[in-house]
């Protein structure tokens, strides 16, 4: 495979991660406002309150009343930090690839 053509497949690497990333966290936004909006019509409570949990087992934290609700996502802060770190490696090699192929044109 030509440099061109490595550094073309990296940056679509980087897109496509860039899409897993952003339904990630459109997916945990999702359930935060759901916890905060939709929670208290369901259980038949005047308020609820959400709160994100970000230890060693991710979830949103909905509270109405005496009700308490936990939703996991610690899948999806899996994929985001699966996303984020392909996103590193993928940016870096398309810097080191863009890199070789400009200094063979110079040549």
């Amino acid at each position: 495979m030509s440099d061109r053509g490595f550094v073309v497949a990296c940056a679509l690497v980087f897109a496509t991660l860039f899409g897993v990333l952003a339904l990630g966290l459109a997916q945990v936004v999702s359930t935060y406002q759901w916890c905060g909006q939709n929670l208290a019509g369901q259980v038949g409570a005047t308020e609820a309150t959400a709160e994100l949990r970000l230890d060693a087992t991710p979830a949103v934290v909905c509270r109405s009343g005496a009700v308490t609700l936990a939703v996991p996502i610690a899948p999806v802060v899996a994929s985001v930090v699966f996303a984020v770190i392909g996103m590193v490696i993928s940016l870096v090699t398309v810097v080191i690839a863009a890199r070789r192929v400009r200094a063979a044109r110079t040549r």
